[in-house]
């Protein structure tokens, strides 16, 4: 789960790191929440890819965006669990994906990949090269589990490219492309409002209010997309406020 507190965000104008920007607003304690599916995130991440330009990272035709648009599949089911459990209480605090711990990770990444392959090898393939980049992150504790999960998605991975009519480099940049939709998509369906960069393109994005500025822009042309989220808790007697769809022009 993604989340989104309804809360304001202190923070420099100064750029920091997306990721710093996205760790601390889902770390950010608030009494309400706008709560974003992983499935919803990874679909504004495969809009998101549709619109690149493609200087950046090479094409991305329709199969790619869509393999993008199924790479946190896998988390479906942990996400539909917990908004059944929060409208049962709706005093509880709900929980990111960053609370999970390495079993579940590890347990949702191959969901996730194998959901992707099933639509198409080359979905496969870019799941399972972002979610072995990603267990690089693994903690001390789940490393010997996220060693053995990097061996066997790279045995999937030979399998995988054996059907696939891309080079390596090509293959390589389109995880590239992946990753960044990722990370754009985290930011925004959290609701930072911090200045932030990205590395690969190097991109500034900066926000103020509902107006966004990347710099230099990663787009063909100006966009909007949109995602969709649920309210907790719920707005007594509020009808229309359990869930909301979010527009940002980019």
């Amino acid at each position: 789960m993604v989340l989104f507190p309804i809360i304001d965000e202190n923070g420099s104008a100064t750029p920091v790191s997306a990721w710093t920007a996205i760790e601390s607003r889902l770390k950010q304690p608030a009494s309400d929440y706008w709560l974003v599916t992983q499935p919803s995130h990874a679909a504004l991440a495969g809009d998101l890819a549709t619109a690149l330009r493609d200087d950046l990272f090479g094409p991305i035709d329709p199969i790619v965006a869509r393999s993008i648009a199924l790479h946190d599949a896998g988390w479906s089911m942990e996400d539909a669990e917990q908004i059944q459990r929060l409208r049962s209480h709706p005093k509880q605090k709900p929980a990111s994906f960053l609370d999970a711990s390495s079993d579940r990770f590890l347990q949702a990444w191959t969901g996730s990949i194998d959901t992707a392959a099933k639509f198409a090898p080359i979905g496969g393939y870019l799941a399972s090269r972002h979610f072995e980049r990603l267990s690089l992150w693994t903690d001390q504790k789940g490393e010997r589990q996220a060693e053995a999960f990097r061996k066997r998605e790279k045995q999937r991975q030979q399998k995988l490219k054996t059907s696939l009519d891309r080079d390596e480099a090509a293959l390589e940049r389109l995880v590239d492309a992946l990753q960044f939709c990722d990370v754009l998509s985290l930011y925004l369906c959290c609701g930072s409002s911090r200045a932030v960069k990205f590395e690969k393109p190097a991109i500034t994005l900066t926000r103020n209010g509902d107006e966004y500025r990347l710099d230099p822009s990663p787009f063909r042309e100006p966009k909007q997309f949109s995602f969709s989220a649920l309210r907790h808790p719920v707005l007594d007697g509020k009808k229309g406020q359990s869930g909301a769809t979010f527009y940002i022009n980019l």
